[in-house]
């Protein structure tokens, strides 16, 4: 149990002139599973570690000044030949509740839509898919995804397919590279403005990946194993692997990927991607939602500034905060994804 301090003037105002920018959030699984109306305010989990779900919704999102997020997209492994129309309706979901919803969301596809959508008091909404099995080793539907908001797609999930294997997980292997087909994968990404992340992703493939690359690569959400030794971490070859393309890396909030000790843990983690590799290159992966287990004084979208008031208290400046919060994102996005 996480006894976090209240934040301070200085925190909370260095949080609420901040762009925040979550790569990673699965409101569309607890939607999909549970109907999950994520415009009506909910309590936070009360299980131990936050179990599972409940950790936002649209008002504690707000409240905890969260101006976009990427939604994850999440399809069955064991049932890849409908991954393509599973994508599709998660992807036509999210935009029927952005239509229902246009005083609290936003459809956008880059930095200055999102700019604009926080502006005028929105969250700004994109999506990512976890794991090419979705596409079902298919290409032909991604240009139809992108325009449909997807923004980047993780190569693998906790499965192997046609494109990769993952770092842990049915068919793991961190020696293993992409196949013929994930560089094909990877090529055609590219050439339509949509980003690679890596999460996920064995050693070697991460490293194949960043070599090739064209484009900023992203890591969505993860710790870093310098910190704390998990399946899910990367190492710092990885970090420099990834900042080397002018990517980001997104630091997850779960506690077994990241270590007991709550939002100064993951102000750790990401006080060390930049002191390895640059502030640049920090960025924020919560994976809410994500069924896993949450710190208690980051399990609820509200309890954010607590975030902020330990890159406080590491000796990090206002701006410092911004570039890891949002400004990073962006300025890949814009770099990955054009208009």
């Amino acid at each position: 149990m996480v006894s976090p301090v209240a934040p301070s003037a200085e925190a909370l105002a260095v949080h609420q002139a901040a762009l925040i920018v979550d790569l990673h959030c699965d409101l569309l699984l607890t939607r999909h599973f549970f109907g999950w109306d994520f415009q009506k305010r909910h309590r936070p989990n009360p299980l131990p570690g936050a179990a599972l779900f409940g950790h936002c919704d649209v008002p504690r999102l707000r409240e905890g000044n969260v101006g976009a997020i990427a939604f994850g997209v999440v399809t069955n492994p064991l049932r890849r030949s409908s991954g393509p129309s599973a994508i599709e309706s998660d992807l036509d979901a999210l935009a029927a509740e952005v239509a229902r919803s246009p005083e609290t969301l936003a459809m956008c596809g880059n930095a200055q839509s999102i700019r604009s959508a926080r502006a005028a008091g929105l969250i700004a909404c994109f999506t990512g898919l976890e794991g090419a099995h979705g596409l079902n080793g298919k290409l032909e539907d991604l240009p139809r995804f992108r325009a449909k908001g997807l923004r980047y797609v993780g190569l693998v999930h906790f499965t192997k397919n046609a494109a990769a294997r993952p770092m842990v997980g049915w068919g793991g292997s961190n020696v293993a590279t992409l196949s013929p087909h994930g560089l094909d994968l990877v090529d055609e990404l590219w050439r339509l403005g949509i980003l690679v992340d890596a999460a996920h992703l064995g050693k070697a493939a991460v490293l194949e990946v960043c070599r090739r690359s064209r484009r900023p690569v992203l890591i969505s959400h993860t710790g870093c194993t310098a910190l704390y030794s998990s399946p899910r971490g990367v190492d710092d070859d990885v970090l420099r692997a990834v900042a080397d393309t002018d990517g980001v890396i997104g630091i997850i909030f779960v506690t077994p990927f990241i270590g007991a000790g709550g939002a100064a843990t993951a102000a750790r983690h990401l006080d060390h991607i930049k002191r390895t590799v640059g502030v640049r290159h920090c960025a924020l992966g919560t994976d809410w939602e994500g069924f896993a287990l949450y710190p208690s004084d980051l399990d609820s979208a509200e309890k954010l500034p607590n975030l902020t008031q330990a890159l406080l208290n590491l000796g990090w400046s206002a701006d410092e905060v911004h570039a890891a919060y949002g400004e990073n994102v962006l300025r890949v996005i814009d770099a990955g994804c054009g208009g």
